[in-house]
């Protein structure tokens, strides 16, 4: 990309060098390959608003982006851009799970629809942005559509395990809460391709399992799920894992409870 870089140009012109701005290069062959035959079917219009929309969520984005959202979020993009401007709505069942659990992604997906507005007017609804969360949330696991919506029915569910083991109001915003649902999406995306790694040793785990007895007791309930949903052991390694979450979910209640008692106490006085 650079300024004026086809003007007045030919196919088979040279280009001058001094004036590329830009070079994008997707480092997998197959991506590569792939776009290259994408691009022949999509305005380029959309091609740079996509470019646009990763970019920004490259700078805030916490976890690496595989290069396949190039092909997957411009392909959906222009199948938006194509739809709203023939009026055809598309709901998405998914929009409230997907913003529970992927809030980071879920913001990424609101700032995408101001930068959809600005760039050409156009104004979409939320289940837009649950679609867009959904690529780059699949960019992140490195999965196709269909297992993210495997994976996001394996963290609804496990984590409803886990509010129900601890029966207290668990803080969805809080980091703990974040990093727990995060780890969470890891594991199915692991376990559900075959890619978990074996234990390597079970001492921290007979330590961990001993420290928080009633984080070991959830955990298994845990594994029962798993075991009996996917016919998966989950190993002790990742027992471990889970079990450091959900004790830390359990402290961060102990603490605003504990703050909660001592301002109680406080305006007593």
């Amino acid at each position: 990309m650079g300024r004026g870089i086809a003007f007045q140009q030919k196919a088979g012109t040279d280009v001058d060098e001094s004036r590329i701005e830009k070079t994008f290069v997707l480092k997998n062959e197959e991506t590569n390959c792939r776009f290259q035959k994408f691009i022949q079917d999509i305005p380029v219009e959309d091609i740079l608003l996509s470019e646009k929309i990763i970019a920004h969520a490259k700078k805030h984005c916490t976890r690496e982006l595989d290069d396949s959202i190039y092909i997957t979020l411009t392909d959906h993009l222009s199948g938006a851009l194509e739809r709203i401007r023939r009026n055809i709505t598309v709901t998405n069942p998914l929009t409230s799970a997907i913003k529970s659990f992927y809030p980071e992604e879920f913001q990424l997906g609101i700032d995408a629809l101001e930068i959809i507005k600005k760039e050409t007017g156009y104004s979409f609804s939320i289940d837009e942005v649950a679609f867009i969360t959904m690529h780059f949330v699949t960019a992140e696991l490195g999965v196709g559509t269909p297992e993210f919506t495997s994976i996001l029915t394996f963290v609804q569910n496990v984590s409803g395990i886990v509010k129900d083991y601890l029966a207290v109001p668990v803080d969805e915003t809080s980091l703990s809460w974040q990093r727990f649902l995060t780890h969470l999406s890891f594991f199915a995306q692991r376990f559900m391709t075959g890619k978990e790694k074996p234990d390597r040793e079970a001492l921290l785990y007979d330590s961990v399992s001993k420290a928080f007895p009633e984080a070991y007791d959830c955990v298994e309930k845990i594994a029962a799920y798993v075991s009996e949903k996917y016919s998966y052991t989950i190993g002790e390694d990742e027992k471990t894992y889970l079990m450091i979450h959900v004790n830390r979910l359990q402290i961060d209640f102990d603490a605003k409870k504990s703050d909660k008692t001592i301002l109680q106490g406080e305006k007593t006085k």
